[in-house]
């Protein structure tokens, strides 16, 4: 039956519902607001609009600004109506999941950043490899539709009617941008479209199954590629093949973005790093999290000067803030940054580092300057305004990295 039929039948938003309120990534808010959608049967419209012909609505444009670097990030978004019929309909497509190669790890059930990690960790030779990691830049955004349209009509032969939706929906080049305005563009498979991590996911399918065939220890998250040869020789051909492969399918590779590594050095995939055995959060992740403590430290600085704010207030609310980013926030049901990296690490040397970094911000905030005089105020002091320590609450919650979700 196609998936639009399926969608008609409450039972098969009910299994949504309840996918949803067992999952680890979906608020209390978003989960009533879900309910409301439900049980009002507001897809109705959307599905009834779509058999009687009655065009898609355009997707809005935003522009976000990724706070600390010089780069942009395009998205798009429907209405709360289209949203979710688009959702449950991603949700019904990881019924296609066995088209896919066991080294793609994005936007799978049974698989993620965890599974993708210990694939690769957990080779017992892997230290003796050379390796090429690189990221395909505005991958969503640059994937050609005329490309793409074929391989999804061949997954979807049984469910037309969804096909014709989506078809649809890729190949319609109007959109509406921040001013309101309908303009003409191209858009790929559009970033933050909920179908779009499963086209994303198709799209290179081709070439995750050309090294997995050929057991070659390659792993995909989407855009982000890694690739490991036993010879510089081999890893040669490996770069040449992805490269050659990439270029033909029209997408580019991010210069900035491209690192290789030899036999005992340290190599870096999806947020971390590893060298011998130790497992431990990539530079570029531990530059970024002291980039958010540091503007976290300034913007509180900042406000206790203008507010004549006590030392004790600003401080305590900087602390709650990195407490909030680093292990929970109950307000937005967020994946926190410990949540993310803590399973994947064997290690505490950067957790150390960013104690330090954290200690840092905290006496800043007191006093204005980074001297020795920051040291007034006492370790003791901070931990009774909520200070938690990184290596301190690793320790609590080690455990060994495997292939578990």
């Amino acid at each position: 039956m196609d998936y639009l039929d399926r969608l008609e039948k409450p039972i098969e938003w009910e299994k949504y519902y309840i996918y949803c309120e067992n999952s680890a990534h979906i608020g209390k808010r978003d989960l009533c607001i879900l309910r409301e959608y439900i049980d009002g049967r507001k897809y109705s419209v959307v599905l009834n609009n779509i058999k009687n012909g009655v065009p898609f609505p355009y997707p809005r444009k935003r522009i976000l600004n990724k706070i600390g670097v010089d780069k942009k990030r395009i998205v798009y978004s429907y209405g709360e109506a289209e949203k979710y019929v688009l959702k449950i309909i991603t949700f019904l497509l990881h019924e296609k999941d066995k088209i896919f190669a066991k080294n793609l790890f994005s936007f799978r059930h049974d698989q993620g950043v965890r599974k993708a990690i210990a694939s690769l960790v957990n080779k017992a030779d892997i230290s003796e490899y050379y390796s090429y990691k690189l990221d395909i830049h505005d991958y969503f955004n640059s994937v050609d539709v005329d490309r793409i349209l074929p391989r999804l009509h061949k997954v979807l032969q049984n469910e037309e009617s969804t096909y014709n939706l989506i078809k649809e929906i890729l190949l319609n080049p109007f959109v509406i941008n921040e001013e309101g305005i309908i303009i003409k563009e191209r858009k790929g498979i559009m970033a933050g479209i909920p179908i779009s991590s499963f086209l994303a996911n198709l799209y290179l399918t081709d070439l995750d199954w050309h090294f997995q065939n050929r057991k070659v220890i390659y792993a995909r998250y989407s855009d982000d590629i890694i690739v490991f040869a036993k010879s510089k020789v081999e890893l040669e051909e490996c770069r040449e093949y992805i490269e050659s492969y990439l270029a033909q399918e029209g997408l580019t590779i991010n210069p900035k973005k491209i690192y290789y590594s030899e036999p005992h050095n340290h190599w870096s995939f999806l947020g971390i790093k590893y060298k011998d055995g130790v497992v431990d959060i990539s530079d570029v992740s531990l530059k970024k999290m002291k980039a958010k403590m540091r503007r976290k430290a300034r913007t509180l600085y900042r406000w206790k000067i203008k507010n004549n704010a006590s030392d004790d207030r600003a401080i305590k609310a900087y602390i709650k803030a990195m407490n909030n980013k680093l292990y929970n926030n109950p307000n937005k049901h967020e994946l926190t940054w410990t949540r993310w990296f803590f399973p994947l690490i064997n290690t505490s040397d950067s957790l150390h580092k960013l104690d330090t970094y954290l200690l840092e911000c905290i006496r800043y905030i007191a006093t204005g300057k980074h001297t020795k005089a920051n040291f007034n105020l006492r370790y003791q002091t901070i931990k009774e305004y909520g200070y938690r320590s990184l290596v301190n609450e690793f320790y609590k919650k080690l455990a060994p990295l495997d292939a578990g979700s």
